[in-house]
């Protein structure tokens, strides 16, 4: 599949304040650092020190089906597929997911890559972490799962731009920045670095909260992160980030169909990643529960992950 340059959508939605309150009215939200793990973490390594971030996310879709009322409208967004089509190449996409993000004063988060899929190995089957190294090793490009990506904010407030590099990691940064309009921007972010840029003043004190931190609306226009039944900080409206992330498939139109009926299995992911080790002579032991052995997925981050992305 060819390099697609970010395309901008404007407007996004046809009615873009009823989206801003799906928000409120889908509330409460996880930690992220429970929804979508960065990594394993050797807990004697100085990120297993780095707090939890006032990051948290939420699904409204997923595989191609709203879990919500009112994703739909998002899920089936005409903009968004018309805009895949074009930018793509192709009349082949096919919506997957939506997932929100709700952000409070923080500082940037880390240059990264989404979550890739691949056929036979997607997040319905396994965790994030083992997913990631798949996508980082460059063992399973055969069997990616080409995405299309919507990313739409709502924020007014200071900082909380989208940063990008489409040309990669040496080339230059793009950012969007608030106030947002009625804005979306769709690329391949499986394959483009992003992060998020700090939110608010990033030198504020961040709350002391662990993964099992959720954040929710009071009802009095102010949003409250919760944990253990105690309110560890609230904020105004104004100062949270809210943003929409939509996902599709994208099939080349040429692309054999039988690629998708290829799939990847377990066994045959582990003889690829041992082959790569061995090759790297890498000494290993091979693991009886792969997806969550941690030593297993260590040692695998360890080979193929870049460390310097994750956040400081």
């Amino acid at each position: 599949m060819r390099f697609v340059e970010p395309f901008r959508i404007e407007p996004a939605f046809d009615n873009r304040e009823q989206i801003r309150e799906m928000f409120k009215l889908h509330a409460p939200y996880r930690a992220i650092a429970t929804y979508a793990p960065e990594g394993v973490v050797d807990e004697t390594s100085e990120q297993a020190k780095r707090p939890v971030l006032p990051w948290f996310r939420g699904d409204w879709a997923l595989a191609g089906k709203p879990l919500v009322e009112g994703a739909g409208l998002i899920l089936h967004n005409k903009r968004f597929l018309q805009a895949a089509r074009t930018q793509f190449g192709t009349s082949r996409v096919h919506p997957e997911f939506v997932v929100v993000n709700v952000n409070a004063p923080m500082p940037a988060g880390s240059t990264h890559v989404d979550n890739p899929s691949f056929y036979g190995a997607t997040r319905e089957d396994y965790p994030l972490p083992f997913l990631r190294v798949m996508g980082s090793s460059r063992l399973f490009e055969r069997w990616r799962v080409v995405h299309a990506s919507s990313i739409s904010w709502f924020y007014e407030g200071e900082g909380g731009n989208f940063d990008y590099w489409p040309q990669g990691l040496d080339g230059p940064m793009l950012s969007e920045q608030p106030p947002f309009g009625n804005l979306s921007i769709i690329a391949d972010t499986d394959r483009i670095y992003h992060r998020i840029g700090s939110v608010g003043d990033p030198h504020r004190e961040l709350p002391r909260i662990s993964p099992a931190a959720y954040i929710q609306p009071t009802g009095d226009g102010e949003w409250a992160i919760m944990e253990n039944g105690e309110i560890r900080a609230t904020y105004p409206e104004h100062m949270i980030r809210l943003s929409v992330l939509w996902k599709a498939e994208i099939r080349d139109e040429t692309q054999d169909d039988e690629l998708s009926s290829d799939h990847l299995t377990l066994d045959r992911i582990m003889g690829i990643f041992t082959a790569d080790l061995r090759r790297q002579s890498v000494t290993f032991q091979m693991p009886s529960s792969p997806l969550t052995d941690s030593r297993w997925i260590l040692l695998l981050q360890q080979i193929y992950v870049d460390c310097s992305l994750t956040p400081v």
